[in-house]
């Protein structure tokens, strides 16, 4: 009866989806007691190692760069262009995946296979963050250590929305991602990432005209005359000298007054454990003026991840 529930093949609707299954063969159902885990996005695989999981962790894909240790797991590709086939190779029992993973027809694969699979919401709201912990955590079989760490998490972001709401002038601030192949800079508007990041550091959007992540043009740049400007460091970086250099931001009060920050795109916008440490960091350097309180030292949020 168990070999023969190893051996069943699944039988789903839709050429395409038949044909990816076919090409990985068999999925089978999962006894083993030890979970294998595959993680679809940089925060998902940040929260399973701050639970404790980093062993179960059988596949990441390339965004996951943090805790540095999880740079040595299988990668199974980009998590917004990912290949189910991949992904399922790895006998996974659980796969978790950060908002925006895809494309759709490949998340209909992993759907429609024998594993757990747990889409994680997109963040418009500081209580998000924990909430996903939690949602993770349930799906991992770890959600005391969840609550434990949804609540250390929660506390720190209490912590710093209650200095944010204590800044007199609030700095209108420039966040930058990029740039891509296309060489251009890409701005968080209105409902991006980026600009919920800006929230959490008590910054106002200079891009909030903008809808989403939008290449930024020169006019645009000048019209924006940010206070302050936030440059997303990722594993094609852009420094804040070579920001400062561009015609049309280099008259901005950001540049003239010194406030080009660089900051740690997974950390600010992957909306993990690190958000609330990732945020104040930026706060800072925006309002060096004003007082912030210390956040708590936390085992995820530095070099001590990578040995959990």
């Amino acid at each position: 009866m168990k070999n023969a529930a190893l051996s069943r093949r699944f039988v789903i609707g839709g050429l395409a989806t038949s044909a990816a299954l076919a090409r990985i063969g068999v999925v089978r159902a999962q006894s083993s007691a030890a979970p294998r885990i595959v993680a679809l996005g940089g925060a998902a695989t940040e929260i399973l190692y701050a639970l404790g999981l980093g062993d179960q962790v059988v596949g990441v894909d390339v965004s996951s760069g943090f805790p540095p240790e999880a740079r040595k797991k299988p990668n199974v590709g980009y998590y917004r262009a990912i290949s189910a086939e991949g992904a399922l190779a790895l006998s996974p029992t659980l796969i978790v995946a950060t908002d925006g993973a895809g494309p759709k027809e490949a998340m209909d694969v992993l759907s429609a296979a024998s594993v757990k699979l747990v889409s994680l919401k997109e963040i418009t709201a500081a209580e998000d963050i924990p909430a996903r912990i939690l949602t993770v955590a349930e799906a991992a079989g770890a959600s005391e250590r969840g609550a434990e760490l949804a609540a250390a998490v929660s506390a720190d972001l209490k912590s710093l929305s209650e200095d944010v709401a204590k800044i007199g002038t609030r700095r209108k601030t420039l966040i930058l991602l990029g740039p891509p192949r296309s060489g251009t800079l890409m701005a968080g508007g209105s409902g991006s990432s980026g600009g919920f990041a800006l929230t959490l550091a008590g910054a106002d959007n200079a891009a909030a005209a903008l809808s989403g992540w939008k290449p930024l043009t020169d006019e645009a740049a000048y019209g924006m005359a940010p206070d302050a400007i936030v440059v997303l460091q990722t594993s094609s970086p852009v420094s804040p000298k070579e920001i400062a250099q561009r015609p049309a931001l280099a008259d901005s009060p950001a540049v003239k007054e010194g406030r080009v920050i660089a900051a740690d795109a997974l950390g600010l916008v992957g909306f993990g454990p690190r958000a609330a440490h990732a945020a104040l960091d930026v706060a800072r350097k925006i309002y060096p003026e004003a007082t912030f309180r210390d956040l708590p030292s936390r085992a995820w949020t530095g070099e001590a991840a990578a040995r959990r």
